[in-house]
């Protein structure tokens, strides 16, 4: 899933130094965001709202009664931008009076004149260089009252100083509530956790470059920062990320502790940011950057000008279009409508054009020029809907978002505040609708499973890992796609196992970067053998080969370690060759690449700590979403319709339990409406019989005939291959570990017989 997961590294007052040339890393970089243009017209008025159908049953009065003033200045009121360490760029603003006009900032990176376009390959290490020399060429940036404003404010951070900057540099008044405060905290030099509500005013940027927590792997990169640009400040934005406990916590995200970054990068000051987060993750975080218990800024995780709506649905496309063609969603010009499945929301969006609604499709799986084409056209309200998945929003800075429909159900409470988050950030009244459909519910729930592992392919997996040959400190690698195909378990798990390898109670490794580890060499000019008398690594290429139709092979890593150097500068001596004509090369086979430090006492024990670990992600994830449905079904089936509650309008009720969910230590559901697996199947057992005496030729484990029992793809039995098995998913509906047991007994008795 692309999700924006970035890290803002914010640079401190400092003599500018000469940046040294800087080695290009391998990486993509990640654009830095810049603003959509706005449509040269202002955008026309909308109509005074009426709702009298169940989406929203608030009287037009008191529709037009929570219309908040529009703030000065713009969409998102982000305090963020104030650059009080004296280096950034030279800002605009207007005061724009049109009701709703758009602010959109995109993904692209806009820069000066004289440097290469979009798409060139230009990488992190340039934009850091570019950085310094922009830094060494402008001194100072800004006109002389925002520079005397932000003396003022570096010598005494004072509300009235701050708010003086704030004037000056934006147009606003006032900041919003915990922005403040969080200023004051870092200017300070002071660790903070600051929670606001999506689309609040969190991401506090100086000086901004957008780098990936990957990059820490990186010891080229980080000589950038070490060597030229000091660092004061670093901020973390999707901190949630850092728990494996959050709804989205990503492995590299796992490594993110304020030990590494000191002694990384020298800093001591860190801002952890975040929309959603429960008191279990938010405990994992500070505990992880060592933030003080009183230095956590936290407000209400959900804006009061929502209107969030429920309903069930048998029909969701059916119902999908009366919604769309019914009072509030009729007069809104700019919708999101969330999907679960990427061919779902191609689906449906081809079905609303051929209704006449305006909509394109988005998800990580279009290349990125359409990505950035139809968040282009929906920035400058060219478009009415966009059909996405979760991963359209994340760095989307558009304030006026009308409506947000969830075609599907969100996984969790904290990706439904994220994405109904996206709606009404221009502080106006604007309604979110989620459609509930019990089957769709199943069969993501379903896929929770997913990412579940035994412990005997764990053991497996660790015996592969500590049984290099290489010596201890050595360079070792594991091919990614043959390893998730061998012992069935996804790549992103694999990375987590070896994550927490390195950063769990005990080190056992270092994780390097990952490189394509297999090079098949040409030779074009000079012999091999003349060419590596010459040469030492051409010499050593050549004894540790195996020679393949005239070619070489080898593996990089073991090149790497016979001349004691990194895969990387194998990597750059081999382009150096290729530019001076001698040869050409081809990689391929992606890997994990790490050095072990220490192999364990009691593999077993291991092996079972960590299956147990992930056993628990796992639950955790499950119980995220049978919460999510609880509240859903409750406010379609249960609710009294009481409170402010009315028809399908359930805003009251759903702020209310958002409020305890984020208050408690893990996640709980109403009982009487949780959801409720088959726990059984008269059926179930001979059909797991017939499914194994017919597939008699694959090995399988327990969980692997669970998953297709389910419908779940997984690396060793890809649904491209399995999905054509009249028994693909037929179980979707019976509680997975019930599956797994049955598969396991009759497992038994087909081992037992012989067959």
């Amino acid at each position: 899933m692309a999700m924006s997961l970035d890290l803002y590294w914010c640079c401190a007052p400092a003599p500018a130094p000469t940046p040294a040339p800087t080695p290009t890393p391998t990486e993509i970089p990640t654009a830095a965001a810049a603003q959509c243009p706005a449509p040269d017209a202002p955008p026309r008025a909308r109509p005074k709202r009426v709702h009298p159908n169940s989406v929203s049953e608030l009287p037009p009065a008191a529709a037009e009664a929570e219309q908040p003033k529009r703030p000065r200045g713009g969409g998102e009121g982000n305090f963020v931008r104030l650059n009080i360490n004296g280096y950034g760029r030279k800002r605009t603003f207007r005061n724009a009076q049109a009701r709703r006009p758009t602010k959109c900032r995109s993904w692209r990176r806009q820069r000066a004149g004289g440097v290469k376009p979009q798409g060139c390959g230009d990488e992190e290490g340039d934009f850091v260089a570019e950085a310094l020399m922009e830094r060494e060429k402008k001194g100072a940036v800004g006109d002389v009252g925002i520079l005397k404003a932000v003396e003022a404010a570096r010598e005494d951070p004072s509300e009235q100083n701050l708010e003086s900057l704030l004037r000056l540099a934006y147009g606003y008044d006032s900041f919003r509530q915990g922005q403040l405060e969080a200023i004051q905290k870092v200017v300070a030099g002071e660790s903070t956790m600051l929670v606001l509500p999506t689309g609040a005013g969190k991401s506090l940027c100086y000086q901004v470059l957008f780098v990936s927590p990957e990059r820490f792997l990186n010891e080229e990169f980080l000589l950038i920062f070490k060597d030229a640009l000091p660092i004061s400040l670093v901020a973390i934005d999707e901190a949630h990320c850092i728990s494996e406990w959050s709804h989205n916590f990503r492995p590299s995200y796992l490594r993110l502790r304020a030990t590494l970054l000191r002694r990384k990068l020298n800093v001591q000051c860190i801002l952890a940011m975040t929309a959603t987060v429960t008191t279990q993750t938010l405990e994992e975080i500070v505990n992880a950057l060592e933030i003080p218990s009183d230095n956590l800024i936290k407000t209400s995780q959900i804006r009061d000008n929502l209107q969030l709506s429920i309903s069930m649905s048998d029909n969701r496309l059916k119902d999908l279009m009366l919604l769309l063609k019914s009072s509030p969603f009729v007069n809104m010009r700019s919708i999101i409508v969330y999907c679960k499945f990427q061919g779902e929301t191609d689906y449906v969006s081809k079905y609303l054009c051929d209704n006449n609604i305006s909509a394109k499709s988005y998800h990580s799986g279009l290349p990125m020029k359409n990505r950035s084409r139809v968040q282009e056209l929906f920035c400058s309200n060219k478009i009415r809907v966009v059909v996405a998945t979760v991963a359209f929003g994340m760095g989307l800075d558009k304030s006026d978002v009308e409506g947000v429909i969830h075609y599907s159900l969100p996984e969790s409470l904290e990706e439904y505040v994220q994405e109904t988050g996206r709606a009404g950030r221009d502080g106006r009244l604007s309604h979110c609708h989620l459609l509930l459909d019990s089957t769709t519910f199943y069969k993501i729930r379903s896929l929770s499973h997913s990412d579940g592992v035994d412990e005997y392919a764990i053991s497996k997996f660790l015996y592969q890992v500590f049984s290099c040959d290489n010596p201890m400190g050595s360079i070792c690698s594991l091919v990614k796609e043959l390893n998730s195909r061998k012992f069935d378990i996804k790549e992103e798990v694999l990375l987590t196992v070896l994550t927490q390898l390195e950063i769990g109670g005990q080190q056992y490794l270092r994780l390097l970067p990952q490189f394509s580890v297999t090079c098949t060499l040409y030779f074009h000019k000079t012999s091999p053998q003349l060419l590596a008398d010459k040469d030492v690594l051409v010499r050593s290429v050549l004894n540790k080969s195996e020679t393949k139709d005239g070619n070489f092979v080898f593996d990089m890593t073991k090149i790497a370690n016979d001349l004691n150097i990194t895969v990387n500068q194998v990597i750059e001596h081999l382009q150096q060759l290729k530019f001076s004509g001698e040869i050409s090369f081809e990689l391929k086979d992606p890997a994990y690449c790490y050095v072990i430090l220490k192999k364990p006492d009691d593999l077993n024990t291991l092996s079972a700590n960590i299956t147990k670990w992930l056993s628990e992600v796992e639950s955790s994830k499950i119980m995220k979403l049978d919460a999510m449905f609880a509240l859903a079904n409750f406010a379609v089936k249960g609710c009294q319709r009481t409170d402010g509650c009315s028809g399908s309008q359930h805003t009251q009720y759903i702020q209310k339990k958002i409020t305890e969910y984020f208050s408690k230590n893990e996640a709980t559901s109403d009982n009487d409406y949780r959801a409720q697996p088959h726990k059984s199947s008269p059926f179930l057992q001979a059909d797991i019989k017939v499914f194994l005496q017919s597939n008699s030729f694959a090995k399988f484990t327990p969980r692997a005939v669970a998953r297709i029992m389910h419908g779940i793809s997984s690396p060793g039995f890809p649904s491209a291959t399995w999905s054509k098995n009249h028994f693909w998913g037929r179980y979707v509906e019976v509680d997975f570990p019930v599956v797994m047991e049955a598969a396991k007994a009759e497992l038994v008795k087909f081992v037992g017989k012989g067959e």
